[in-house]
């Protein structure tokens, strides 16, 4: 198969997917791990589609401010699953956490087994991944925030979620975000950076937890500046350094080492 027509049918793929890995195009377009890497590059430079950890993507649509959580889940999911391990080992020992909704942090789900640990969240997704774990009860000990329940998001929010969660002071919070940069941590939806904030305002310390997309965006609400962060989990790449090279120089621990190969 020539280049033109392998691309063409990539492009085509692509229309119907979200995600394509370079073991997924070796194995549809009978192609070398290194032809597919060149034609993933080419397309790329062409706009349409981006480069990701491991394969393409289809880009995504900015107006698209709410990305309903079962779409979500499925992009990055082994980076996001990584990076869950990482955030649990370095707060394996910490008694009481907040744990922001998302479809980052939910994979925390999979490794939170201490039962003298309590996770206070206001994500009916991590409470469904530990209940699966622990369906005789065990593990850590769940409260949920409840609130007003947004179907999209996986989430409850709005003041009555912000309200129990001024009933409580965790030892650390551990955030998702739509995006950070030099300027601070932002996302998209102003009740998810209410509940944030909340979050951070009765916790000790603050962790950042992000896949390698997030690096450089922001959003419209800024939850806060980058000097409430203690910690930032992240991949590095080539395109994300210089900024998370400008975070590190404001204090922000940045844990960004990568077992995975573009």
């Amino acid at each position: 198969m020539n280049g033109e027509l392998r691309r063409s049918q990539i492009q085509e793929y692509l229309s119907r997917h979200e995600i394509l890995t370079v073991e997924e195009a070796v194995s549809l377009f009978q192609a070398s791990p290194a032809t597919i890497r060149r034609d993933f590059t080419e397309l790329a430079s062409n706009g349409g589609v981006s480069r990701i950890r491991g394969g393409i993507c289809r880009q995504r649509n900015n107006l698209d401010e709410l990305v309903p959580f079962t779409l979500r889940e499925k992009w990055y999911s082994t980076e996001k699953r990584y990076l869950a391990w990482r955030v649990y080992e370095y707060l394996k020992e910490v008694e009481t956490l907040f744990i922001d909704g998302g479809s980052t942090t939910t994979h925390l789900g999979i490794f939170l087994r201490n039962s003298r640990q309590t996770v206070i969240t206001n994500s009916l997704s991590l409470c469904n991944v530990i209940a699966e774990i622990f369906p005789s009860g065990g593990g850590p000990e769940i409260r949920c925030t409840g609130g007003c329940f947004h179907p999209e998001s996986g989430l409850f929010l709005g003041s009555h979620a912000e309200s129990a969660v001024a009933e409580y002071y965790a030892d650390a919070t551990i955030l998702s975000a739509r995006g950070i940069s030099s300027a601070g941590i932002f996302n998209h939806n102003e009740q998810i950076a209410g509940i944030n904030r909340k979050m951070m305002e009765h916790s000790d310390r603050v962790i950042l937890i992000a896949d390698h997309s997030k690096i450089g965006v922001t959003a419209m609400n800024r939850v806060c500046s980058l000097d409430k962060i203690e910690a930032l989990f992240t991949l590095e790449t080539k395109e994300n350094q210089a900024i998370l090279n400008e975070i590190r120089a404001a204090g922000v621990k940045v844990f960004s080492d990568s077992p995975f190969e573009l």
